[in-house]
C-alpha cells in the first residue's frame, strides 16, 4: 500500500514571489489572492487552532519552499510529495504563502528517520546532507505494520533511464563540447572526447525543436534494443540518463549549454530530453508471501532487464519491468517476484519485492526493496 501518488509537478514549490532555484519560467502564481488572519493568500489555510494540541506544525515564512522544508523536517528533499499530502489545502504545488500554517506531522513526519532509507543525514550547523548511494535495508519477512519508506534515492531516478520507444524522437543532441583545456587547438577537429560537471557544450538544435534558454534538460544515450526474456519479442530500447544540461542561449537551430550534472561521460550524440520531475516514491512495503499465500491473480509480469549484472539481483538493484501505467501501475507499487517450480503442482517460490520507482505505458522502473534469495532477469512479477 502506498501514500497518495502525485503526478510529476515541480520540484520546488516557492513563497511569493520570488522563484526558487530551479522553478520552471512558465509557473504564474495564483492572482485571486485575499487576506487570512495578519497575512495575504491564495489558499484557504486551516487556523492554527483547529490542528490537535501535539501537533507539529510550521509557519511559512519568506523564501521558504516544500522542497526545502522537507529536507529540513524530514531529511530529504525529494520527499516533498509527502508535506503536500499533509497539507492539502494546497492546490497549486508551485507555491505557497508566508503566514500559512502547515502541518509536518503525518506519515512521512512520525516516520523520519525510518523513511530516509537511501538517504544518510550528516549533522552540521544549519543542513542536512545526503547520501544518495545508500542502499536500501533488507525487509523482514515478519515486520510488523512496517513504515512508509522511500522506495529509491535520487540517483536511481535520475542516473539510470528507461524502457522507450525503439526510434524514440529526439531531435536535440550534443554536436560539440569547448574544451577549456585544449583551447580549440589548430588543426585538431575532435577537442575532447567527453565532458562532466561544469563544461560547456554546443548544441544541435534550437528554439524551433522547443529548446528554451534558463531550462534544464536530461541528457540521454540510446543504448540497446531489450527483448524480452521468455518471449524473445522486442519491448523497446534502453536509454541511459547520463547528465543534465541547463541552456544558457539558443537560436532557431542551435544553443550553447552547461552540463549541470554528469551521471558518468558524457559523449557527442548525447539526446536532450525535458526533465521531469520524479518525486522519490514511499510506500509500506509488506511482509513478503509465504510459501502457503496464494497469488494475487493482478496483473503480472517479467523483470525484462537490470542494471549490471543478469543473475544473483538483489536488494537495491534496478530492474525494468514489462507493466507500466496502462496496466494500473503506478510509482510507488510493491510487486512481489517469484519463480515457479519445474515440477508440475508445487507451490511457486517466492524470491522478494520490488517497489516501482517510475512508469512508462507499459514498462517501469524498479528498486530491490525485499529479498528471500537472488533474483534473476526472467523472474516472474505480480501486483500485490
Amino acid at each position: 500500500m502506498s501514500v497518495r501518488r502525485v503526478a510529476p509537478v515541480l520540484l520546488l514549490v516557492v513563497t511569493l514571489p520570488l522563484f526558487g532555484a530551479k522553478a520552471k519560467h512558465s509557473s504564474r502564481p495564483p492572482t485571486d489572492l485575499h487576506r487570512v488572519g495578519d497575512h495575504w493568500t491564495a489558499y484557504n489555510p486551516p487556523a492554527p487552532s483547529t490542528y490537535a494540541p501535539n501537533a507539529k506544525t510550521y509557519t511559512v515564512k519568506s523564501g521558504d519552499t516544500l522542497w526545502a522544508l522537507a529536507k529540513q523536517f524530514y531529511g530529504n528533499a525529494y520527499l516533498w510529495p509527502q508535506l503536500w499530502e499533509s497539507n492539502t489545502w494546497i492546490t497549486d504545488a508551485h507555491w505557497i504563502y508566508p503566514g500559512d500554517t502547515l502541518l509536518v506531522e503525518g506519515e512521512a513526519g512520525k516516520t523520519a528517520e525510518s523513511t530516509t532509507t537511501g538517504t544518510t543525514l550528516s549533522s552540521g550547523n544549519t543542513s542536512t546532507q545526503s547520501n544518495t548511494n545508500a542502499p536500501l535495508p533488507t525487509v523482514s519477512l515478519n515486520t510488523a505494520a512496517a513504515a512508509p519508506t522511500a522506495l529509491g534515492a535520487e540517483a536511481d531516478l535520475y542516473c539510470w533511464g528507461y524502457l522507450g520507444a525503439p526510434s524514440e524522437p529526439m531531435p536535440n543532441e550534443i554536436e560539440g563540447f569547448e574544451d577549456t583545456e585544449m583551447l580549440y587547438q589548430q588543426g585538431v577537429v575532435d577537442q575532447a572526447m567527453s565532458v562532466r560537471d561544469g563544461d560547456v557544450v554546443f548544441i544541435k538544435g534550437g528554439s524551433a525543436t522547443g529548446l528554451v534558454a534558463g531550462e534544464t534538460y536530461l541528457l540521454v544515450q540510446p543504448g540497446d534494443v531489450v527483448t524480452h526474456p521468455i518471449r524473445n519479442t522486442t519491448i523497446g530500447r534502453h536509454y541511459d540518463f547520463v547528465g543534465q544540461v541547463r541552456i544558457l542561449c539558443t537560436d532557431a537551430n542551435r544553443a550553447t549549454a552547461i552540463v549541470t550534472q554528469s551521471c558518468q561521460e558524457i559523449y557527442i550524440g548525447a539526446k536532450l530530453k525535458p526533465l521531469p520531475q520524479l518525486p522519490i516514491p514511499i510506500a509500506r512495503v509488506p511482509d513478503l508471501p509465504t510459501i502457503c499465500d496464494s497469488a494475487t491473480n493482478q496483473h503480472s509480469g517479467y523483470i525484462v532487464n537490470s542494471k549490471g549484472f543478469i543473475f544473483g539481483l538483489g536488494v537495491s538493484d534496478l530492474v525494468e519491468i514489462d507493466l507500466g501505467r496502462d496496466d494500473s501501475l503506478q510509482p510507488g507499487d510493491v510487486l512481489t517476484v517469484y519463480r515457479d517450480s519445474p515440477i508440475a503442482g508445487q507451490p511457486r517460490q517466492v524470491l522478494g519485492e520490488i517497489g516501482v520507482l517510475t512508469t512508462e505505458s507499459h514498462t517501469a522502473t524498479a528498486r530491490v526493496v525485499a529479498m528471500r534469495r537472488a533474483m534473476e532477469v526472467g523472474d516472474k512479477i505480480e501486483m500485490r
